[in-house]
């Protein structure tokens, strides 16, 4: 299944990418006049030897200098007057034009290179507002020491005296030491994904639901078909995860080239949904057990991939904003079209020409507000009470139930049963919910009474999922 691939730079695309620096660079140079003096140029990016300049190890260490560098200058007192990041998979380049002597700036900048094994793969240049270069030389300091031996880095370069192969090893090292959860991104939000999935599956009792006691009102699934399924799924929403990411770089570098629009990317992420939908038919003889967490996940995958690539670390509201920036004007569009043609065969189509409710595609235009709202709120709160994972998880299932205008519900039922269903959580909650015996009892009569209705509320579950999805994403990479 697709994963991070880095892109092998040409000599070619290190010109351009030098050439788009230094056009960059004179801009910011020129808008120096009009700044009092003293002024600096400072341009930062990470200096790692080979054709590959840009994985999500590499990303990181240049956000942590970036961050570094901007906690020194704010220490100082300097004013940042402009700054400028190009992110670009021949690497990353920030500048700052700073309200300083160029040679107080050099000498933070030489002082945060030398103070961390790390900050040695910094490459920090300062010019004069004539754009001339300062180096250590003018300030009588020692030359950077190479990666692999005490030797003056610039000598061994000249030499050769290593190959590439150990230089980059090297780097490597540094940093996934400094930065190990990087080094496995991808594959840990693939691992939260299913484990959000399994969550939700495993959580007994639920209204209507399968679960691990039984089917619920789906006659046509059980149990061990969400586990196939979750399995088959999973490595789709890794590799949406990654080809969002991958979309926040600029290959190659040129004045020219841009960034792929959001309704691009939504498209090709739609192909990689499709494909998992295919995958999960195949994997549980044709049921639907995911189709609607893998558009929800999925969304919230390349979200969250968006959102590293830009921040290097996670929250679940920043997800829910990449999320809403990525699909919102493309899916109010599609409701719109939809609402004014001819009922389709979808559920959520029939739904929405009947009762006006745009289901999953609506939320997601929004951001998912009922996550941001209620679901997170509820997790993180039940998790600082120290309260049961499972319980707290069918808890936060009834307040869903109580705010989604759930598609299957009203599809099966009607509004009616919505309504009624909403009254049957109401009660349970005030009764403690699954954190109390009286609670638990009252959702084990539910869980009988959807079977007779033959109610289901899917959509809530998604979103349950979803929910514990995020909270696992934050915990790890906040």
């Amino acid at each position: 299944m697709s994963d991070f691939i880095p892109y092998a730079v040409s000599v070619e695309d290190m010109m351009r990418a030098r050439d788009e620096r230094v056009h960059a660079q004179n801009e910011m140079l020129a808008a120096a006049a009009s700044f009092p003096a003293p002024t600096a140029l400072l341009s930062f990016g990470m200096n790692i030897p080979g054709a590959v300049k840009q994985t999500p190890l590499i990303r990181s260490g240049f956000l942590f200098g970036k961050e570094r560098l901007t906690e020194l200058l704010h220490r100082e007192d300097y004013a940042l007057l402009r700054t400028r990041e190009l992110r670009r998979v021949s690497g990353d380049s920030w500048l700052c034009l700073i309200g300083a002597p160029p040679e107080a700036v050099k000498r933070l900048a030489v002082a945060l290179e030398d103070s961390e094994p790390l900050a040695r793969l910094f490459d920090i240049d300062v010019l004069n507002c004539e754009g001339q270069k300062l180096s250590r030389e003018d300030f009588s300091l020692p030359p950077r020491r190479c990666l692999l031996c005490e030797e003056a880095a610039v000598i061994c370069a000249r030499s050769r005296a290593h190959s590439v192969e150990a230089l980059f090893s090297r780097c490597d090292s540094l940093l996934r030491e400094a930065f190990p959860l990087s080094a496995s991104f991808f594959s840990a939000l693939e691992n939260h994904a299913a484990l959000s999935l399994l969550d939700e599956v495993y959580a007994a009792p639920k209204p209507g639901l399968v679960d691990r006691i039984d089917s619920g009102a789906h006659a046509d699934m059980k149990f061990e078909d969400f586990i196939l399924s979750t399995a088959a799924i999973t490595p789709f929403l890794r590799e949406m995860a990654v080809t969002a990411y991958q979309s926040c770089f600029t290959l190659p570098a040129s004045p020219d080239a841009t960034r792929e629009t959001d309704a691009a990317l939504f498209s090709r992420l739609r192909e990689i949904g499709k494909r998992a939908e295919r995958e999960m038919y195949a994997a549980t003889g044709g049921v639907n057990t995911h189709k609607g967490a893998v558009f929800t996940l999925g969304l919230l995958s390349a979200g969250a991939g968006l959102l590293y690539a830009k921040r290097g670390k996670l929250s679940a509201e920043a997800i829910l904003d990449e999320v809403q920036n990525l699909v919102g004007d493309t899916l109010r569009q599609e409701l719109a079209d939809l609402k004014a043609g001819e009922v389709g065969e979808a559920h959520g189509e029939a739904v929405l020409h009947r009762d006006g409710t745009g289901g999953v595609r609506s939320a997601a235009a929004k951001g998912f507000p009922v996550l941001r709202s209620i679901a997170l709120p509820l997790l993180r709160q039940y998790e600082a009470e120290e309260r049961p994972a499972e319980a707290s998880a069918l808890n936060v299932l009834l307040h869903l139930i109580l705010h989604v205008s759930d598609t299957n519900v009203l599809y099966r039922g009607g509004k009616d049963a919505l309504l009624t269903l909403r009254a049957d959580c109401r009660n349970i909650l005030s009764h403690g919910g699954a954190f109390t015996p009286e609670g638990t009892d009252l959702l084990y009569e539910l869980k009988e009474t959807c079977k007779q209705r033959n109610i289901s509320p899917g959509g809530a579950a998604d979103l349950l999922s979803a929910a514990l999805f995020l909270h696992r994403l934050e915990k790890t990479f906040r």
